[in-house]
């Protein structure tokens, strides 16, 4: 059976359990995924990887000066040569870290929560540059363009479920308000560059956790929409700077020319 995309992955994970802000469940499905594609599209990292040169650690903290710098996804060197047993690459906390991968979604309540993202990944660069500016920061963020939303915080709330895009519910207009601000952070094409990231990748799929929804509140709200993948605009397309794709290729281009 062929492996899923990360963006089916993501869908996938969303439609059949639902999305919890006090899960952690999407981001570990989301860390493996990315793991494997960076491996497979990067020809030195899964060389080192093999020979047990360059290791990885999901959900990694590292101290930078007095402040705990937290990795979704941490690459470095080891230690010791740890040729993996089992899988693509041995999981271990890294000595160096070489590649830090910040992972973060907008669900719901999007004007409030793309400014959290967005102070999120501007700390996280700037924690990865004072580490190291040589660090290749990336970032991968998750926008939902449901056009309704239920959180299972809401349920004993007058208004379980949120309408995004305000009156007239238009979830892909809260989305592409969302991803035009992240195209604002600069990417980097050098150790020297000025602030920002050296990759940033935005998947947008359509899921409005009705999933989760108790059957008490479906008699008012009604049924889900089934949970899908944006194909199209808002989400970026290929050859977009935000593209996954592309998010792969830098990460990728920017560790071999920085530390091959």
């Amino acid at each position: 059976m062929p492996e899923l995309s990360l963006v089916d992955e993501i869908i996938q994970t969303a439609a059949s359990t639902g999305y919890h802000p006090r899960s952690d469940r999407q981001s570990g499905a989301q860390s493996k995924a990315i793991v494997r594609d960076l491996l497979e599209r990067c020809p030195l990292m899964r060389e080192r990887a093999t020979a047990g040169e360059l290791v990885v650690k999901l959900t990694h903290h590292q101290r930078v000066g007095h402040e705990d710098w937290k990795i979704d996804i941490a690459f470095g060197t080891s230690a010791v040569r740890q040729p993996p047993l089992a899988g693509a690459i041995t999981e271990a906390p890294p000595v160096l870290i070489q590649i830090a991968i910040e992972l973060k979604s907008i669900w719901t309540e999007h004007n409030k929560a793309m400014r959290n993202r967005f102070r999120d990944f501007s700390a996280f660069h700037g924690h990865a540059h004072r580490y190291n500016e040589r660090v290749v920061a990336g970032a991968f963020l998750v926008v939902n363009a449901s056009d309704r939303f239920y959180s299972p915080l809401n349920a004993g709330r007058p208004e379980a479920v949120t309408r995004h895009g305000g009156a007239a519910g238009n979830g892909k207009s809260a989305a592409r308000k969302a991803i035009d601000l992240f195209r604002s952070i600069h990417l980097r094409n050098a150790a020297s560059d000025l602030p920002g990231l050296e990759a940033l990748g935005v998947a947008v799929i359509e899921h409005d956790n009705f999933v989760l929804m108790p059957p008490e509140l479906r008699a008012r709200y009604g049924e889900g929409a089934p949970s899908r993948v944006i194909p199209g605009p808002p989400a970026p397309q290929m050859g977009d700077p935000l593209h996954y794709e592309t998010f792969l290729q830098r990460i990728c281009e920017h560790y071999r020319t920085r530390f091959g």
